[in-house]
């Protein structure tokens, strides 16, 4: 087994010139792995240092004419590559001597999975090839930790995406390749690398333990000039593609970051069921009643098993949501809409938005409001467990938490449902 470790580099001649010296430095024999380096437009010296590397690596330099970002660098690679698993790595990643070594014993011991590595925070001692090796917060810890990342429960996630950085991330080269590589779409910093992870994670069937986490490949982060204002802007510009490409609920509200992915996806899932098991759909029609009639440009609904011929119009569009199952993504809540600015007259939100905490229902009203002028609430009464398991069942209280925002109004409907219609001001 070969392993072939890409690293994209943009102007850190320095890093590079560190990190390819510590894979020289590997306890993996040489024969055992290639290099490839992908410089995209940096301008500088580059060429002299992978030049200053070819004694010690099987190092292989590919230069882009011109700057399309981390994504088409990684893409460039890994097609170069002719190992049958790849390495992702970055120019300041510093490898810990036994880094390929773990790489390659996890893909014999566990061939089609992928292995997310360490990578601690490091100070200035790892510019000077002497990281430190602490385990505490700060310098000397993966970042992720911090997160929510647990080792001993990761392989049981059922959101490991949520921390599929490629700073240190090793995978099946045919895995990589069928699911299409990195979307060159992210052009700029951020979330190319969990939008690829995702991708990954829905190839495989959402299964449990495909992706593995281990300390032990470890690689030390080193010291670099950053923007981060800069670059998270970049990121939140991309959280809409991604939302409109992937359109589900765990994609509605992944910028919040791990920590509240990981505590909340768990639970709306169980309250989507809650939903899905529901036959009370038939006052979907008390709902459609109480409306006015969908008008210019149109009304956006909604809402679990949207049958009812009141929703099928000319003028309605359905996001008729998904059940969560174990291959299945749960599908759009109402968080973030693929949807242009007053795209729609109105949006009608059918119990989906039960769910939601505070904070999350606050979001759904927003964005509604972004995408049309008025959005209307429905509640179903007869849930089973709704208030055990935690969905919204007092609207008075809803209407009045959503009054500070816009004008609030509960539409009288009949004896199985009631309506919430809350309108810019």
């Amino acid at each position: 087994m070969i392993l072939s470790v890409v690293i994209p580099v943009y102007r850190q001649p320095r890093c590079l010139d560190l990190t390819l010296g510590s894979l020289g430095a590997q306890t993996l024999g040489r024969d055992a792995f290639e290099v490839i380096v992908v410089d995209d437009d940096s301008g500088d010296d580059t060429a002299a240092i992978v030049d200053a590397h070819r004694d010690r690596l099987d190092i292989t330099l590919l230069t882009q004419q011109v700057n399309r970002g981390r994504a088409a660098a990684r893409n460039r690679g890994a097609a170069a590559a002719k190992g049958d698993r790849i390495v992702f790595l970055d120019a300041d990643s510093f490898a810990d001597p036994g880094l390929l070594a773990a790489h390659h014993r996890f893909h014999e011991a566990h061939p089609g999975k992928v292995l997310l590595g360490a990578r601690v925070e490091g100070d200035w001692g790892a510019a000077t090839g002497r990281p430190i090796t602490g385990a505490g917060r700060g310098p000397g810890e993966d970042m992720r930790y911090r997160m929510g990342l647990d080792p001993d429960r990761f392989p049981h996630s059922r959101v490991p995406w949520i921390f599929g950085y490629t700073h240190n991330m090793s995978l099946p080269s045919a895995h990589f390749h069928a699911c299409g590589g990195f979307d060159e779409t992210f052009s700029g910093w951020g979330h190319e690398d969990l939008e690829l992870a995702y991708r990954l994670h829905v190839a495989a069937g959402r299964t449990t333990g495909y992706f593995r986490f281990d300390p032990d490949a470890l690689c030390y982060h080193l010291p670099h000039f950053r923007r981060n204002q800069d670059n998270w802007a970049q990121a939140e510009r991309m959280v809409p593609y991604v939302t409109a490409k992937h359109r589900s609920l765990e994609m509605e509200f992944f910028e919040d970051g791990p920590l509240v992915v990981l505590d909340t996806l768990p639970l709306y899932l169980d309250r989507l069921r809650s939903l899905h098991d529901f036959k009370g759909r038939d006052g979907h029609d008390e709902i459609a009643a109480a409306l006015p009639p969908a008008a210019e440009p149109g009304r956006l609904v909604l809402g679990v098993d949207l049958d009812a011929p009141a929703w099928r119009h000319a003028l309605i569009e359905r996001v008729d949501h998904r059940p969560p199952g174990p291959a299945i993504a749960p599908g759009l809540v109402g968080m973030r809409l693929p949807y242009g600015d007053d795209r729609f007259a109105d949006v009608v939100n059918i119990d989906l938005w039960r769910i939601l905490t505070p904070d999350h229902l606050s979001r759904l009203i927003v964005e509604g409001l972004r995408v049309a002028r008025v959005v209307y609430l429905g509640c179903s009464a007869g849930v089973p467990g709704a208030a055990e398991n935690g969905l919204v069942t007092e609207m008075t209280y809803v209407r009045d938490m959503l009054a500070a925002h816009c004008a609030t109004e509960l539409i009288p409907t009949g004896p199985r449902t009631v309506l919430l219609r809350a309108k810019r001001r």
